[in-house]
């Protein structure tokens, strides 16, 4: 439970940024999926090492759950990205690529791997808003 619990708040500090600037999917999508992706995996992991899992007739494989975490959130990360105006510019972009990294948070953190998590977590934060900050010095030039 620690793991999916720390998921969730490496989950939000990404979430925080894009809740905060009113990007698309809040904060929420990111806690979401961190928690999910994380819960899936320790349950996964812990499966795999079970006597259940042990027995001749059954192959465990944990990274093929990993695959369809990463492909299951690249539909979130499409629809972020969708653009209903007649903009030229692709918007969303950025979140759908951290919902994306809040997905491989979580996948982190249900392999135990927590303190990667939370340095994955602040450099997603970081590049979100280092990003932002170029993006406003460019226009003040």
């Amino acid at each position: 439970m620690l793991r999916t619990l720390f998921a969730g708040a490496c989950g939000l500090l990404v979430g925080l940024d894009r809740e905060a600037k009113n990007k698309p999917l809040g904060a929420h999508a990111y806690i979401l999926v961190a928690l999910g992706s994380a819960a899936l995996m320790s349950v996964t992991l812990n499966f795999s090492l079970s006597a259940v899992a042990n027995e001749q007739d059954m192959i465990v494989d944990p990274s093929r759950l990993m695959q369809g975490i990463v492909g299951g959130i690249g539909f979130l990360g499409a629809g972020a990205i969708m653009n209903s105006n007649d903009s030229k510019r692709l918007r969303g972009v950025g979140s759908g690529a951290a919902i994306w990294a809040a997905g491989t948070i979580g996948i982190a953190c249900g392999l135990g791997y927590l303190a990667e998590a939370a340095f994955l977590a602040a450099v997603i934060f970081a590049i979100l808003n280092l990003h932002d900050w170029f993006e406003r010095k460019a226009g003040d030039a």
